[in-house]
């Protein structure tokens, strides 16, 4: 059963949108991930915490994003986006992850509140597994993506008839 945050976001013009899966865009996004990752060790190297806890934050982004074009999901809300695959996939300790590099991200460019090279060290742990858990799913068994994307029909087709 779809949440309440997922029937707004499909309603909403730059919310959720059911697309063709495109493995190209997929791999593209894992890729650029893979890239801020690196770059995240650099500002760490640097001691550029404020920019490392905004590039945390992308990096996660994009892994999850990569998820969402393999299945066919395209959004412009990056909260519609990880509410999408948490509903995918009811992996909730990823979603924590990538809410709690979030509100870092958010803390850090809005408010320039630096976080302490301790949390970002920990979370820069916690993005490395994460990277290797999107990129994991997004290499699953092809039944495991038609699990998904029947998941995905059966959504559209609800919303479509309420």
């Amino acid at each position: 059963m779809p949440s309440l945050w997922i029937d707004r976001c499909m309603k909403l013009r730059t919310g959720i949108k059911q697309v063709e899966p495109n493995d190209n865009i997929s791999m593209n996004y894992l890729s650029q991930a893979e890239k801020t990752l690196k770059r995240t060790k650099k500002l760490i190297e640097e001691e550029d915490m404020l920019w490392a806890s905004v590039t945390m934050y992308y990096c996660a982004y994009y892994s999850l994003y990569a998820f969402l074009q393999k299945v066919g999901i395209k959004s412009e809300n990056h909260g519609c986006s990880i509410e999408m695959f948490r509903y995918l996939t009811n992996r909730n300790e990823l979603v924590e992850d990538i809410n709690r590099f979030r509100e870092s991200r958010i803390s850090s460019q809005y408010y320039l509140n630096t976080p302490d090279k301790k949390i970002i060290l920990e979370n820069y742990t916690a993005l490395k597994e994460f990277y290797v858990e999107l990129h994991n799913l997004c290499n699953s068994e092809e039944e495991y993506f038609c699990e998904v994307k029947n998941k995905i029909k059966e959504l559209f087709r609800a919303a479509a008839n309420s």
